[in-house]
């Protein structure tokens, strides 16, 4: 696997010392250090936050990127699809279906799939797309020129994927000029915390997610890990307010930011509305909270290519190679 890296990253400070151990599962203290409480007054300044979240808002020459694109990707049944349903369930005040999410034997997800947010009462839309694609699978593998296509923002919404044929030029959803607005922004790694990383890590697993780690790499997109189904874990389960405290999510998410070969503070622990019908504050908190680490990292990357913005160089990779 890579070597970690802080290129790009956006750090949540961690506490170095070995938390007190209260329980056999709960901490005294948080292995991790937030900068908010888990208040309604919290709740309001994370959602005014993601309201007023402009890519680069403190550059002046911004304005050729309205939004930044993040890419969901994972293995089957990790929770990509129920992340977005729930950050749009977050939104909405309700159950958000938008996305197809479930478990099965192949990925749910066949073709590229680009969401939008609106905001409430509105037909407007917050300034940052998901990008669903299929998730990785034991005996499929995603064709790679699919993914440096996507990468590189060549993809367009609603491009089916076909195993045996990467897209070309003369697709109706290949763009042939994309610019740094259709690129990928950062890059979001699902990983099912309910499961132990040799388990949802096999050894083809561990391939893919390597090779797509290496496109990562080439192009300096930010990686982060979103940790799902934390309250699987009985202490986080009782209270999703201890996550922080918990010993078992503390031990998975050193564990999985290992196993991708990542900094423990890109680990991003979360609770999707799979096992939940209702919206509590706690997972609006949790969720906006991840969400704006994520729109963080994305900014971390276009800041490094403020030259681009700024003269809009980037005319994607030569499309004769598709």
């Amino acid at each position: 696997m890579p070597e970690p890296t802080d290129e790009g990253l956006s750090q949540n400070p961690i506490i170095q010392n070995e938390p007190v151990q209260t329980s056999c599962d709960l901490l005294q203290k948080p292995w991790q250090e937030m900068d908010l409480d888990w208040s309604e007054k919290s709740l309001d300044g994370l959602l005014k936050e993601i309201e007023e979240y402009t890519p680069l808002a403190e550059f002046e020459d911004n304005s050729d990127i309205s939004h930044v694109n993040i890419l969901l990707s994972g293995r089957i049944s990790s929770g990509k699809s129920s992340f977005f349903n729930t950050i749009d369930s977050v939104i909405k005040g309700r159950l958000s279906l938008r996305s197809r999410a479930g478990c099965a034997s192949s990925s749910l997800t066949k073709s590229l799939d680009v969401y939008k947010v609106k905001r409430k009462g509105t037909s407007k839309s917050f300034n940052f797309r998901m990008i669903d694609c299929r998730g990785l699978e034991e005996d499929q593998s995603l064709n790679s020129r699919d993914v440096e296509a996507i990468l590189d923002g060549h993809v367009m919404d609603g491009y089916v994927f076909n195993q045996s044929t990467p897209i070309t030029k003369d697709n109706a959803k290949f763009r042939k000029d994309p610019t740094l607005a259709d690129r990928v922004h950062c890059v979001i790694f699902v990983v099912d915390g309910s499961n132990p990383p040799e388990i949802t890590m096999s050894q083809h697993v561990e391939k893919q997610v390597k090779e797509l780690q290496e496109m990562m790499n080439r192009r300096k997109i930010p990686q982060l890990i979103l940790l799902t189904k934390v309250d699987t874990m009985a202490t986080v389960k009782e209270d999703l307010s201890k996550v922080f405290h918990s010993k078992s999510v503390l031990e998975m998410r050193d564990k999985v930011a290992m196993s991708f070969g990542l900094p423990a503070y890109t680990v991003l622990p979360m609770q999707n509305l799979a096992n939940s019908r209702t919206v509590s504050k706690e997972i609006k908190i949790l969720t906006l909270y991840n969400l704006r680490q994520i729109l963080q990292a994305a900014d971390d990357f276009l800041e490094n290519h403020e030259e681009e913005i700024s003269g809009d160089k980037y005319k994607g990779a030569q499309t004769n190679s598709y």
